[in-house]
């Protein structure tokens, strides 16, 4: 049956189209025969079907047409019923219609009343044995029946509706066989649409169509500045040479001379940048830090941990290896200072730690140890110095340390490991005994967990205690056993003077240039020579800025921003003479390696024994160092 149905459809796409192609044929000889004055009539079949007109080159076909499609649509013309069922000839005529002649057109009547009588008594027929059946095949026959009888009706009398001019022929015929193909009808209203695209659709494509341009031309425009950015960033660094800036014409400085050796034959050194000159210096900050833990690392060592009173992150950030001044007031309108390594990683935002020894001469110190307990406000001002390793100014890096001089190489050391650093490590420390070994712990697992990671610990072993290690001091074999390659080397070391002086001939003499080697003094180097009478000081009147009174020395010192000015001997510096006019200049070494005083020169000419912690670049546009900085019997003018 489905079989049936595809091959009754494909036939009457055929027979539309054969009737559309004959009709088109009729009209054109139709017209060639008014042209021309002469032409057959059109002729009905013997079966009914229409003929075309004898328009040239077309009489053939419209003679073979109609019987083919009613060979093709219905077979042999009847079907089972017996009635007439050549609907596709018949209706084909109607396509024709205005084209045939008189006889034509009455035959074509006749045929739509036999359509319509013939209709109505299959219906009556269909009705009355529907009414009798008692089965329901003979149910379904009558329903066909009954369904054969309303398409004849329908069929004669749309055909009647057509020939009476009621409707045209051509679009009954169309309509018929549209119903026939289940087509369905244009809906009203959409022939004036572009391409079948309504209003609404063409303003929504025409909108998606805008924002993707623009969207596009963004785009292009971002890339073309970022190009621009790009190539502006490479052209600046390919073409930006800095410029030396000039001293101030008021301020005549004379060459640097060579350091001064403490009385243990060692001078700081300042032949190399410091590690960290790659990256942003931070900003000294000067406040309040709370003491949130206090940590005993030998019997003579205590580790204190310092945070924001207010914040859960440090109010500054520092570089491993520097330090911060801490003033206390051991005594009732008596301040002291001191400066005390970071022994802490910058990593570690919430707090810092500082690892303090109790020296019997030092003030700060032993009051650090005797009175300051967990929850304490210690004045604290900083970062300083610029010994500091970062990791990114050599690819290995040598940490020699003795006593509590470990603490800017555990700094280091700590941000080295937190930082996953690759280059490889060589630490050396030394101390009095085991007792006195501090972080030994910390280093013993650090060790363990980093392979790149080389500890060389010698001591003597105190009672009580295990040592496996070289005991004595750090020695030459140890060195050149531990470390190859030594003189290609970074080297930071910091120390007792003691035992710095001997580390750095034992280091020359294994080849290690001078340019290598970074030093920081610790311990009784790195203190005032008068402890008693520069440490703790009282707290100085305040000079009376507007008196008129104040006589001007021959050789003396003018502070520009203070309005203050003092007399300055020979043999006395700038910062001495602050702090005896009651000039505030921050300080902490007091011997020219921290670079904590440094104080613009406006005018006038000094001389400074030691400028280890005077970068060139300050040394140019007229720094110097207040603790080292002397007169030469010139006034001077110094910004503070």
């Amino acid at each position: 049956m489905r079989n049936r149905m595809g091959l009754r459809r494909w036939s009457l796409w055929l027979a539309l189209a054969l009737s559309l192609s004959a009709s088109a044929q009729a009209q054109e000889g139709e017209d060639h025969a008014a042209h021309h004055g002469g032409g057959g009539d059109a002729s009905m079949s013997a079966d009914g079907a229409m003929s075309a007109p004898s328009a040239p080159g077309s009489s053939d076909m419209a003679k073979m047409m109609n019987p083919m499609m009613d060979r093709m649509i219905n077979g042999e013309g009847e079907n089972e019923h017996g009635h007439d069922s050549r609907r596709a000839a018949f209706f084909s005529q109607l396509l024709a219609f205005p084209v045939l002649d008189e006889a034509a057109r009455q035959r074509v009547a006749a045929q739509a009343r036999d359509r319509v009588s013939t209709g109505l008594a299959l219906i009556n027929a269909a009705s009355a044995e529907g009414a009798r059946a008692t089965t329901i095949s003979a149910r379904l026959n009558a329903a066909q029946r009954m369904r054969e009888g309303t398409d004849l009706f329908r069929a004669g009398s749309a055909a009647q509706a057509a020939i009476g001019g009621l409707q045209p022929p051509r679009e009954v015929a169309l309509s018929w066989f549209r119903d026939q193909l289940d087509i369905d009808q244009a809906a009203p209203g959409h022939a004036d649409h572009w391409f079948g695209i309504s209003p609404s659709h063409l303003l929504l494509m025409l909108f998606l169509g805008l924002v993707s341009a623009t969207l596009i031309a963004l785009q292009i425009f971002r890339l073309r500045r970022i190009a621009v950015i790009a190539g502006a960033v490479a052209s600046g660094k390919a073409s930006a040479k800095p410029e030396p800036t000039a001293a101030p014409p008021t301020a005549k400085l004379p060459p640097a001379p060579a350091p001064i050796a403490d009385s243990a034959g060692l001078a700081p050194s300042n032949a190399a940048a410091p590690a960290g000159a790659s990256l942003r210096k931070p900003k000294s900050w000067a406040g309040q830090l709370r003491v949130v833990q206090i940590v005993r690392e030998t019997p003579t060592v205590l580790t204190f941990r310092l945070a924001d009173p207010s914040a859960d992150r440090l109010p500054f950030d520092f570089l491993p290896g520097q330090f911060l001044q801490v003033e206390v007031e051991p005594e009732a309108g008596k301040t002291a200072r001191r400066s005390y390594t970071i022994a802490s990683s910058p990593t570690q935002r919430a707090y810092v730690e500082l690892t303090v020894k109790r020296e019997e001469q030092g003030v700060v110190s032993r009051h650090l140890h005797d009175k300051v307990v967990a929850d304490d406000l210690l004045k604290v001002s900083g970062p300083f110095g610029a010994f500091t390793f970062t990791g990114t100014d050599a690819e290995s890096i040598v940490l020699i340390a003795g006593g509590v001089g470990i603490t800017p190489m555990m700094s280091v050391l700590r941000y080295l490991t937190d930082t996953a650093w690759k280059g490889d490590i060589f630490f050396f420390y030394g101390a009095r005994s085991t007792e006195e070994f501090v972080f030994r712990d910390e280093l013993e697992r650090l060790e363990r967990r980093f392979p790149n990671l080389h500890v060389v610990a010698a001591m003597q072993r105190a009672p009580g205690t295990v040592w496996m290690g070289p005991e004595g001091p750090i020695t030459r074999e140890m060195i050149l056993a531990a470390v190859p390659e030594i003189a290609s080397r970074r080297i930071h070391m910091c120390g007792p003077p003691a035992m710095m002086g001997a580390m750095r001939g034992v280091l020359a003499e294994l080849g290690v240039p001078e340019a290598q080697l970074h030093t920081e003094a610790f311990g009784p180097a790195s203190l005032p020579a008068d402890p008693e009478g520069l440490e703790v000081k009282p707290a100085p009147a305040p000079a009376d800025k507007a008196s008129p009174t104040v006589e001007v020395a021959p050789s003396t010192v003018t502070f520009s921003v203070s309005g203050v000015s003092a007399a300055l001997p020979a043999d006395e510096t700038v910062l001495e003479a602050a702090e005896g006019a009651g000039v505030e200049i921050p300080y902490a070494c007091r011997a020219g390696t921290c670079g904590a005083c440094v104080v613009k020169l406006l005018q006038g000419e000094v001389t400074m024994e030691v400028e280890s912690g005077l970068a060139p670049a300050d040394k140019a546009q007229g720094y110097v160092l207040a603790c080292q900085a002397k007169g030469t019997g010139t006034p001077l003018v110094v910004e503070a």
